[in-house]
């Protein structure tokens, strides 16, 4: 008989709901949630990417980033500069995120070793590299 809970779709969901909230509450000091820390973490690799560049990068639907984005430039972590090509404008991390970025990213980092700590570090990249190979071949 099928067993919903045996199936990929019902652990990858309960684990991703688990997980995020660990991100979430990782992040709380620090006033970001996971999806403004995904960004920021992203805009820091390379400041001066355009947004349509972000959504690529982090592989979500445009309205869903730029309303993170104009959260972010709300609340002051980030700011837009034109490029000086039509409309473009580059994103830039503030001084506000320059100073809480890097205390952010040690968080989320315990938090993601806090949720792998039952695995050895071969379990752990075996696990990432393989949840990495699936969502690549399940894009849409």
């Amino acid at each position: 008989m099928f067993d919903h809970k045996e199936t990929l779709f019902h652990v990858a969901s309960l684990l991703a709901r688990q997980l995020a909230n660990g991100l979430r509450e990782a992040l709380a000091p620090y006033g970001l949630h996971p999806a403004q820390f995904t960004a920021l973490s992203e805009i820091a690799q390379r400041e001066g990417l355009t947004q349509a560049e972000l959504v690529i990068r982090l592989d979500l639907e445009q309205p869903g980033v730029a309303r993170t984005l104009t959260g972010l430039e709300a609340e002051g972590w980030i700011e837009k500069s034109s490029l000086g090509k039509g409309r473009a404008q580059g994103l830039y991390l503030s001084a506000k995120a320059r100073d809480v970025l890097p205390r952010a990213a040690e968080a989320a980092a315990d938090a993601d070793r806090q949720a792998l700590a039952s695995l050895s570090r071969t379990e752990a990249a075996l696990l990432i590299d393989g949840l990495s190979e699936l969502a690549a071949a399940n894009r849409a």
